[in-house]
């Protein structure tokens, strides 16, 4: 007698299909608000970027290490999207924590380079203490003469309403109007916005200090193209959210250096 098989639990099943119901809700919120489409699609140009630039050769142990961080990164926005849009508010921010901190040690492996080699040879209390996320961000506020510590504060935020079990992370749970602790995803638009938005912002100063790391002016046609694209869709959400200045001129001579190049292949 053949024996009977097994199947996945019923309610594993429909805890799926109502996440599905929920990501649809929020893809159609998304696609009918200019504003988080625009932040959709520079984190999709930042990802684009990370996965062209994290496949290449590496030129050295210190190129792979970044590359290997870009890749990380690139897990950390394609999974906390995922779960921005299946309705778990919660762990969607927790995981940007972990893009947070990366971001923070790419700006001092810009500042100070020498550092990527100290940071993959240390071992594990050698890392505690120097590159511990306090540490970071203390290097970061002193270069930077930064006073106010708004690093600290952001991160301090993302640890008690998301990664940290506290009272205040239930908000991420709950309605925005209020009410009980939704138990499993819900959709809850201004939810989504909110966290959309910070994942955007990261998602920028984490495409920002990739493409530092690698020479993508040079003759690459491929390699121009993906930076050229992230470049521009950063520096024109940049304007439009930040109110920095997109420096139109310059993309202008890059998009006439790539056509140079693509026509001499």
């Amino acid at each position: 007698m053949t024996a009977q098989r097994r199947k996945t639990p019923e309610n594993m099943v429909r805890l799926n299909e109502g996440e599905e119901l929920i990501r649809k809700r929020s893809i159609a919120a998304i696609e009918a608000d200019e504003a988080l489409l625009n932040h959709v699609e520079l984190i999709e140009a930042v990802m684009d970027h990370i996965d062209f630039f994290a496949k290449l050769d590496a030129d050295d142990l210190d190129q792979e290490t970044i590359q290997l961080l870009g890749a990380r990164i690139f897990n950390d926005l394609g999974s906390a999207y995922g779960q921005l849009t299946r309705g778990y508010y919660q762990l969607a921010a927790a995981t940007l924590r972990d893009v947070m901190e990366i971001v923070f040690l790419w700006g001092w492996f810009d500042r100070d380079p020498a550092k990527i080699t100290e940071w993959r040879e240390s071992d594990d209390k050698k890392r505690r203490q120097i590159f511990a996320p306090i540490e970071i961000r203390r290097f970061l506020d002193n270069f930077d003469n930064f006073k106010e510590g708004k690093r600290g504060a952001a991160y301090k935020l993302f640890c008690e309403y998301a990664s940290h079990a506290t009272w205040q992370g239930f908000t991420l749970m709950r309605p925005t109007g209020g009410g009980q602790v939704v138990m499993g995803p819900f959709f809850d638009a201004p939810l989504m916005k909110a966290v959309l938005e910070e994942m955007a912002q990261l998602a920028a100063q984490a495409g920002n200090y990739f493409s530092g790391f690698f020479d993508k002016t040079g003759e690459d046609a491929q390699a121009l193209e993906a930076w050229l694209r992230r470049y521009v869709v950063t520096g024109e959400w940049a304007e439009k959210y930040l109110g920095r200045p997109h420096d139109r001129k310059f993309v202008a001579e890059m998009e006439t250096w790539l056509l140079h190049i693509k026509a001499q292949a």
